[in-house]
């Protein structure tokens, strides 16, 4: 009895909370790479950190060659989910159907391959230097979130009422 009278008193029966989160956690930038990122820095062949642009078009031909499965000089769209899930590490990640089939005749030719990742690498490509470096590799995205307010617990009925 006493050990249970001592484990109340402490509060050891009541459900601890977990500490709260400091509000300027959730608001800090987070730091990742897309899959395509992720994809471009597995093209620097001298590992040097650094992909230039003769790496990153001898990379794009490798990926393009293992997606086009058949050998016709295009990937279809189940080439492409096959090619997402080996170069991107998920068949759902981008860039994807869209962004590659401009003239939407359901394949992805050559041409089409070149252009989506051209423009993608001018676009990582801040210095406009013709390489790409680790730093732009990354992105810094702040959160698209609130964050949640602490729920108020419930009142039990008849609390904070004055008895009678």
């Amino acid at each position: 009895m006493t050990i249970v009278t001592l484990l109340l008193s402490t509060g050891v029966s009541e459900a601890r909370k977990p500490p709260p989160i400091d509000p300027a956690l959730l608001s800090a930038p987070t730091i990742s790479a897309t899959p395509a990122a992720v994809m471009i820095a597995g093209f620097d062949r001298d590992q040097d950190t650094r992909v230039t642009r003769a790496e990153f078009d001898a990379g794009l031909d490798r990926s393009f060659k293992h997606g086009d499965t058949n050998a016709d000089a295009q990937i279809s769209l189940i080439e492409l989910s096959g090619w997402a899930q080996s170069w991107l590490g998920h068949s759902g990640a981008l860039p994807g159907q869209y962004d590659f089939d401009r003239d939407g005749d359901d394949r992805v030719s050559r041409d089409e391959y070149r252009v989506e990742f051209n423009r993608r690498f001018a676009e990582m490509d801040k210095d406009k230097d013709g390489v790409l470096v680790r730093a732009e590799l990354i992105t810094l995205s702040s959160p698209r979130f609130q964050p949640r307010q602490p729920e108020k617990p419930p009142q039990k009925p008849n609390e904070g009422k004055k008895a009678r």
